[in-house]
């Protein structure tokens, strides 16, 4: 049988949907970051999540579909070796994809109330009920608060912490962490300590909250920063989002935004970049003033840098020309309650916008001393294990090659940009993302610093993202498309049947009925596996991910869309020049922060 959406007023709530409800307020540290006590709040707060397609086909529900879905999530994970994994993306707007994804959405991929997916059988709920259900723990606005702190919602330790992220020195600057050194000397650029984000331990050593205060929290805030033999977790990182530091790559890609900032502010000291107060302005109103130009240079290179890495051509240019008809009309049927909150459609935060999983690889060119050239390196690659060993989290957290651990990024692990950012080349196959297609890196099976789960199912990436579709009801894709046609006159091109059943996820496709009926998630991989072998996004996937992001961008007051000099036809290259570089593309950027040279 189809599950068919239910309409109108939503369904009365289960006891554990009503615990989810309950739990809104209370986000663990792995969900978004520094909002971890638990408050009384109003869902006017909260930003909106919903359906673009509310009433299009749902996934197959029958007795034997839950294990349908895990059987193709197997399918998914690659082989070591895969000849075929290299794209012609540099493997920067992999990490950039989930910086994008923590900053503008949180509470579709945790695991508890509503989205309940450990289960031995996973149940769609009704549209209605998720829509009224869940909420965003995030603004859903391209904002970078997941770097200067704030959100919807802050408690009081949290507020005390987003204070910490000022750097005590200049508080119109924002505060970047130290490297321990290890031994091995120093990756540069930069040319400065500035190396790793912020840690608790910086804040221990400044006074700026005590050992005491921390085992006095309430659980579960309290076991964020305390190991249960009571010592203090002095690695964990302190950031807008704490989920920024769940891997390197992306903790890496934070600390090129925190600095950005920060020379924003100090050519602001030099030059009076257009402040209208500069160069005597206080602190709060420069750190004010360079936040939003950097959220502008952050926006710009979204639109103009990101999108164009990853989508079909032809539907981005569509996008850019007939305006974000899709996500227009969205926004107008689900208004949020204050101007500073985006409402974010289902059909991308569950399903579309996780294409970048795929993209990930096995192991990186990280620096001299993982990858080329190879004179005497501690391995050839730095794995993507090694990625996850290296952040707050980890257990134990920053190993040192001759045993113990340090209290931040050891001095050889920070990131060589020229490595991430540059076009690919022949000569660099390594130097990749890996294809947008249906087969994920091996490690992705089974991730490190994630639980094991009753049933076998959060350590297992393509078996989350499934099941976590299923139960909050994405539409099938080609109940998108024909969406599209009747809803909106968009004719998007649709894969055949054969098509979908095709290559090492054929058979358990098949055995699903997922041919006619596909999930959105996995249909996203195949059309770009099929349609543009691997280097970009297909027609839909390119449609959801780009009307979505385009519109937060046009629907924001704030943005440079809208408040920029010029408004749509600005670009950073006008007018912030940090480290005078103008902002063109990512190298830039890392110019401008100082983490790269040519």
């Amino acid at each position: 049988m189809f599950f068919l959406p239910g309409h109108g007023k939503s369904a009365k709530l289960s006891t554990e949907e009503k615990a989810g409800k309950d739990a809104v307020g209370f986000s663990a540290a792995s969900a978004c970051g520094l909002t971890t006590e638990r408050l009384t709040i109003d869902h006017r707060d909260l930003g909106n999540f919903a359906y673009f397609f509310e009433t299009a086909t749902g996934n197959i529900d029958a007795p034997q579909t839950t294990g349908h879905l895990d059987a193709l999530a197997d399918a998914m994970v690659a082989e070591p070796a895969d000849p075929h994994e290299n794209s012609l993306i540099p493997p920067v707007f992999t990490y950039f994809g989930q910086f994008i994804d923590h900053d503008i959405t949180a509470n579709t991929d945790r695991e508890d109330g509503l989205s309940v997916i450990d289960t031995e059988k996973v149940v769609p709920l009704e549209r209605g009920t998720v829509r009224d259900n869940l909420k965003n723990l995030r603004s859903g606005a391209l904002n970078l608060d997941s770097v200067h702190g704030g959100g919807p919602v802050v408690g009081g330790f949290a507020s005390k912490l987003i204070d910490a992220l000022r750097f005590h020195g200049d508080r119109a600057k924002l505060w970047a962490g130290t490297v321990t050194d290890a031994g091995f000397g120093d990756i540069r650029p930069p040319d400065d300590p500035a190396r790793d984000v912020l840690r608790l331990r910086d804040l221990l050593r400044k006074g700026l909250v005590t050992e005491e205060e921390l085992r006095a929290l309430p659980k579960p805030l309290r076991d964020v920063f305390v190991n249960e033999d009571g010592s203090i977790r002095v690695q964990r990182a302190v950031l807008g989002d704490m989920r920024n530091d769940e891997n390197l790559a992306v903790s890496q890609f934070h600390l090129a935004w925190v600095r950005l900032h920060n020379e924003i502010v100090q050519r602001s000291y030099t030059h009076g970049d257009n402040h209208p107060d500069a160069p005597g302005a206080g602190s709060d109103a420069l750190f004010d003033w360079g936040r939003r130009r950097t959220i502008w240079v952050y926006q710009w290179l979204v639109l103009n840098r990101y999108l164009e890495a990853v989508c079909d051509p032809e539907t981005l240019n569509d996008v850019r020309k007939n305006g974000t008809r899709v996500y227009d009309r969205f926004f107008a049927n689900n208004l949020p309650a204050r101007p500073d909150l985006m409402p974010l459609p289902l059909e991308f935060s569950v399903a579309a916008f996780r294409f970048g999983h795929s993209m990930a690889r096995d192991a990186y060119d990280w620096n001299e001393l993982f990858g080329r050239p190879f004179g005497a390196p501690l391995t050839d690659h730095a794995t993507f294990r090694q990625l996850f060993e290296f952040t707050g989290g980890a257990t134990p957290p920053m190993p040192l090659p001759g045993g113990g651990g340090a209290e931040s990024l050891p001095s050889h692990w920070p990131i060589d940009w020229s490595r991430f950012v540059f076009p690919v080349t022949e000569e660099t196959p390594d130097r990749s993302a890996r294809r947008i297609d249906t087969r994920l890196a091996l490690p992705l099976r089974n991730l490190i610093n994630e639980p094991e789960g009753a049933h076998a199912v959060l350590k297992h990436l393509a078996r989350r993202n499934l099941r976590r579709g299923h139960r909050l009801n994405v539409p099938t894709a080609q109940g998108c498309i024909a969406a599209l046609r009747d809803g909106y006159g968009i004719d998007t091109p649709q894969l055949s049947p054969d098509q979908i059943a095709s290559g090492a996820t054929a058979e358990a496709v098949l055995a699903g009925g997922f041919e006619a009926h596909t999930p959105l998630w996995f249909y996203v991989l195949k059309e770009a596996e099929t349609l543009s072998g691997g280097q970009s996004l297909g027609p839909l996937g390119s449609r959801i991910v780009a009307d979505t992001i385009v519109g937060l961008v046009r629907h924001d007051p704030d943005s440079f869309w809208n408040a920029a000099p010029g408004g749509q036809s600005w670009s950073p290259a006008d007018s912030i020049l940090p480290n005078g570089v103008a902002i063109t593309g990512l190298p830039d950027l890392m110019r401008a922060a100082g983490t790269l040279k040519d």
